[in-house]
């Protein structure tokens, strides 16, 4: 039977950034499976109404329509917020790889002076990487973000990946989710930051275990 690795890129990124494709063609060589990866804003205009709740909406459509079933879900920074919530929400997932994941909206901060400017325009300015230029993105990201901000158990056994010198997601938030359910998850720290770039080796060592 197939298997499908299933990868969800991070916030202002897409699926065919750097670890999409670092993974896309290592798992083309391998017998009996398949590498999807969503793009959770195909089009500049997407990306200006993104929430939490659209991603998992999206995601849904995507699996449907892809006839993806009990995937190994590999997810990427806020990818891994929409995995949690998704598998939570529909099942179905037989493991999940986090990469210096976003378990809880709380755990991304905002300056109160910069949300005020944000809630009083509508809109604020987001640098795209795939697009590599500043667009808009609308106050309704956060507004629905609030409904994530508590991060939920773990649905199926999760392997968190962070590096160390992660400015973006310090790693103590995966320490903590950790230390609240150790039997479902386990966590490897890495010589890294955010990207995790320079440990992509360890990402397709990890997914190869749990295939």
């Amino acid at each position: 039977m197939e298997k499908t690795v299933l990868y969800l890129h991070g916030f202002s990124s897409s699926s065919t950034a750097a670890k999409a494709r670092y993974l896309s063609d290592r798992l083309g060589g391998i017998s009996g499976a398949r590498f999807l990866a969503p793009d959770f804003n195909p089009e500049r205009t997407d990306f200006e109404y993104l929430t939490v709740t659209g991603m998992i909406d999206r995601l849904r459509q995507f699996s449907i329509d892809h006839d993806v079933h009990e995937p190994l879900i590999v997810a990427s920074s806020l990818g891994c917020l929409v995995a949690l919530h998704y598998t939570k929400r529909f099942s179905g997932a037989t493991r999940l790889l986090f990469l210096a994941p976003v378990l809880s909206f709380g755990a991304l901060s905002f300056r109160s002076e910069a949300l005020s400017r944000w809630k009083e325009s509508g809109t604020t300015r987001v640098f795209h990487y795939k697009f590599i230029e500043e667009l808009p993105l609308r106050y309704d990201f956060y507004l629905d973000g609030l409904r994530f901000s508590e991060a939920v158990p773990p649905p199926v056994q999760i392997d968190i990946l962070h590096g160390r010198n992660d400015e973006t997601i310090p790693v103590t938030r995966s320490r903590e989710y950790v230390r609240k359910f150790p039997d479902l998850v386990t966590l490897t720290e890495l010589d890294s930051d955010h990207m995790l770039h320079n440990q992509l080796h360890v990402v397709w060592d990890r997914l190869l275990s749990s295939l």
